[in-house]
């Protein structure tokens, strides 16, 4: 029996990867369903614990169901560099099959929960599901280019923009999912960790932080952020939308 194609998004109550690749592209019964069972397998990551060791064997695809992640690298000498953060609905070790040595750490940036997804259920995506493989294939591709822009911010960008930016990130990828309700969104990171992905001393990100909260742009109430002018920090940070844009077939 044909699948039956949904022509809107899954409901709210989907879990995380359904609703961004709902967002992505049209999705069948059928499709939901595979995804949802992907996640039968549950763990818990402490805030702070790593699950991925650079260097080691990867053995499974971990998808965040809940929580925050980050990738991050160490030098020599122990300083911390977080290269990207991994939200609800994203997924670590994708193509497990073809690389089995992690070439990063990841950890938990909150309490966090992943779903364990063992490397043949990956390849039934790619044998079966070909719109499901091909918005996995996408989501790849937005990585490289979350990835490219963490590579701008760093090395063109002032301390003001690069916040901005990182702002303007987290706040597109978050909506996309529904996790903000257009102004506000929840940040578990500390202002260590933001220091660490904007190759910052923290004194500094306390003084952008200031400077951003003063000028009207941000509000910031504990763990949670409001994007006041949203258009005005595009424009400030030159950043470019369409890193970011959804996806269709």
């Amino acid at each position: 029996m044909a699948s039956i194609v949904t022509d809107i998004r899954p409901p709210d109550d989907s879990s995380a990867v359904v609703r961004k690749l709902g967002a992505l592209t049209l999705l069948s019964e059928t499709e939901i369903d595979f995804l949802e069972g992907l996640q039968n397998n549950k763990v818990q990551v402490p805030d702070g614990v790593d699950f991925i060791a650079d260097g080691a064997d990867l053995k499974a695809t971990y998808l965040v169901t809940s929580g925050w992640a980050i990738r991050y690298s160490l030098t020599e000498d122990g300083r911390r560099q977080i290269l990207s953060f991994a939200l609800p609905g994203d997924i670590l070790g994708l193509h497990v099959n073809f690389r089995r040595t992690a070439t990063y750490h990841a950890a938990g940036l909150s309490q966090l929960e992943l779903a364990v997804i063992e490397p043949l259920r990956i390849m039934e995506i790619s044998q079966n599901y070909p719109v499901l493989a091909a918005g996995l294939s996408w989501c790849t591709a937005r990585e490289f280019a979350i990835l490219g822009d963490q590579t701008v911010r760093l090395g063109r960008l002032s301390a003001y923009e690069r916040l901005a930016h990182l702002l303007l990130e987290l706040w597109h990828r978050l909506r996309l999912i529904g996790e903000t309700d257009g102004k506000w969104l929840e940040m578990p990171m500390r202002q260590t960790d933001i220091a660490d992905t904007l190759g910052l001393s923290l004194v500094h990100v306390n003084r952008q932080l200031r400077r951003m909260q003063s000028e009207g742009l941000i509000t910031v109430e504990k763990d949670w952020i409001r994007l006041n002018d949203v258009k005005k920090m595009i424009a400030l940070a030159s950043f470019d939308t369409k890193h970011l844009s959804e996806f269709r077939l």
